[in-house]
């Protein structure tokens, strides 16, 4: 610490000249420690910082969206399990990675399932849902959005039951699976309203 006019000056971390949470300078100290390479760049702890900042927020995001829809209020290693594989990018940066306790998705050829629940899959088969939605999105700008690839026939944006406020993750659901597979694949990673939407089949479980 220095001095001046009798006061201490506070020393800033780079975390926080950098903006970010993680810590940089530890994650400088492991990067020299891990011998990685000959020289380590003063840039370079910053960059994976923010990478590993960025990531670690969008699993907390998508595993509180999946413990809300199971109706639980803390996050377990299933919900992260649901996060990571019900998301195509993740899935496959973590395509070796073993969960523990998170068990596996649900997956049940529907031959082997009984009439009820066979027309369940079915309908669940035309309804995409999505995430990363911004709170600013409402029903009728998201069936606009995604009208352009098929017959919409019903739109749900999750919302607050007190406040009324978006969670940010929704449904749509289709005509015919055919159009919600087009829907899945042209609007994955589409920006709207500011942010980039996550959108995959409906899943129950």
């Amino acid at each position: 610490m220095a001095r001046k006019g009798g006061e201490r000056k506070k020393a800033v971390t780079r975390s926080v000249k950098a903006g970010l949470q993680f810590p940089v300078g530890r994650i400088g100290r492991f990067l020299k420690k891990g011998r990685y390479a000959q020289r380590v760049g003063s840039g370079a702890p910053v960059y994976l910082a923010a990478v590993l900042e960025y990531l670690a927020a969008e699993v907390l995001e998508l595993a509180g969206n999946a413990a809300k829809d199971n109706k639980k209020s803390r996050i377990v290693p299933r919900h992260l399990l649901l996060a990571i594989r019900n998301d195509q990018e993740l899935g496959k940066l973590l395509a070796g990675v073993t969960i523990a306790h998170g068990g596996v998705l649900p997956n049940i050829n529907p031959v082997l399932l009984p009439k009820r629940a066979l027309e369940k899959a079915e309908k669940e088969a035309q309804s995409p849902n999505f995430s990363g939605l911004s709170y600013d999105t409402n029903e009728v700008a998201l069936k606009d959005a995604f009208s352009q690839h098929g017959d919409v026939i019903q739109v749900k944006v999750m919302c607050h039951p007190v406040t009324g406020q978006s969670k940010g993750y929704g449904f749509v659901k289709f005509s015919s699976e055919k159009e919600a597979a087009a829907a899945l694949e042209k609007m994955s990673d589409e920006v709207l309203d500011g942010k980039n939407i996550r959108v995959h089949f409906a899943n129950s479980g």
